[in-house]
């Protein structure tokens, strides 16, 4: 540094000395940042050491994660800390943001907060701010009844769950993320949304990479969600026999697999395909061609046997002949909103899933096979 600074004193008149400058100017940025970055990490060593709120705490002691960030796109029509500030997004004095969940990967509060890094964030709890944008006057962006139905007076009843970000938190949107609470608030809020031109989309848990949902280019687009929605009589939850001795059950499009385990698991019954995991939204398993599949089965919507829809006009059918139902599955949500499915059941009293670990002596087909039908124990011929 010093022999830097020399050669700077030097030629201060130069081009070299322009450039050596902003080299400088680079480096000592990023040196305080390191020093910042190490003191926020001993007070966080220190507060989580003293009993502090667990989900604040890194799940491992400080080894440099605090300086790690994630890069993720905005749309064009872009998240804006202007009003408020970044922590405090309601403005009435208290912060909001600011808090990093080091068990989950994700800001705090993720109704209003979003990471969005700000050069020199030094660590992740700095870059959880206010997820704000531009009022958009005369735009679903920028409609109080979407924004917030319940204090605005909405004709639908109906809960909001900020702005539309997918679960990998790298398409954020200014779009109004809204969830009605049952048929009467979804047939108001569709009515509502056709009155004023707006162009309604449907999102499940928001696991879709990408725009699937919106990519928030479109300020007449609202983002409607079942995360809240309860349905009636058996279409909520149920099961019933079949003829032929098996079940099926009826649940709720916006439940997860988590919900709908838990009450089929203690009666002994799992669905015939398996997913990567259990938060996925009934509906957006079924709307997509995602998730399921074992060596003889395919994706759970292939085991869907009716659905409870509702077209565009807020009118509900049931579908259930298999000429009718292959258009609604992996649909997108093009043809109207699953309010809920029905779905074959298989008895099966314990399930268990793990992981095998083995070093191929070669990359060819024999080697490939003789690993998953031996090692990994498929059940094929």
């Amino acid at each position: 540094l010093a022999q830097a600074l020399s050669k700077l004193g030097a030629s201060s008149h130069s081009e070299q000395s322009r450039k050596m400058s902003r080299m400088l100017l680079v480096w000592t940025a990023g040196l305080g940042a390191g020093v910042v970055a190490a003191a926020e990490s001993a007070a966080v060593a220190q507060q989580c050491s003293s009993g502090s709120d667990a989900a604040s705490c890194p799940v491992r002691g400080p080894q440099g994660v605090d300086l790690m960030q994630r890069s993720f796109v905005h749309s064009e029509l872009a998240i804006t800390q202007q009003l408020h500030g970044d922590y405090d997004c309601d403005g009435d004095g208290v912060q909001d943001c600011g808090k990093w969940d080091y068990r989950m990967g994700m800001c705090q509060n993720q109704a209003v907060c979003g990471h969005l890094y700000k050069f020199p964030d030094a660590t992740l709890d700095r870059s959880c701010r206010c997820r704000k944008c531009p009022s958009f006057p005369g735009t679903a962006f920028g409609d109080a009844m979407l924004k917030n139905p319940e204090q605005a007076g909405a004709p639908f009843n109906a809960m909001s769950w900020g702005l539309f970000k997918n679960w990998a938190d790298h398409m954020d949107t200014c779009a109004p993320w809204v969830m009605p609470r049952d048929d009467t608030a979804l047939q108001n809020l569709l009515a509502y949304a056709r009155g004023k031109g707006y162009k309604v989309r449907i999102s499940g848990a928001g696991h879709s990479a990408g725009g699937i949902v919106t990519d928030g280019q479109n300020r007449q687009v609202l983002v409607l969600s079942l995360a809240e929605y309860t349905a009636p009589g058996e279409w909520e939850f149920g099961i019933r026999d079949m003829p032929n001795g098996s079940k099926r059950a009826t649940a709720n499009a916006g439940w997860t697999q988590f919900h709908l385990f838990e009450k089929i698991r203690p009666l002994g019954f799992f669905v015939p395909a398996q997913t990567a995991g259990y938060f996925f939204s009934l509906g957006g398993i079924v709307a997509n061609s995602v998730h399921g599949g074992s060596y003889r089965a395919g994706f759970i919507h292939s085991y869907v046997t009716r659905m409870r829809v509702m077209l565009f006009d807020g009118s509900i059918k049931i579908i259930e002949a298999e000429e009718d139902l292959r258009y609604w599955r992996c649909s997108f949500g093009l043809h109207g909103i699953i309010l809920g499915v029905e779905m074959q059941l298989e008895q099966r009293e314990q399930l268990q899933m793990y992981a095998v670990k083995e070093k191929m002596s070669a990359w060819n087909s024999e080697e490939f096979w003789k690993f998953i039908k031996h090692t990994a124990e498929a059940d094929l011929p």
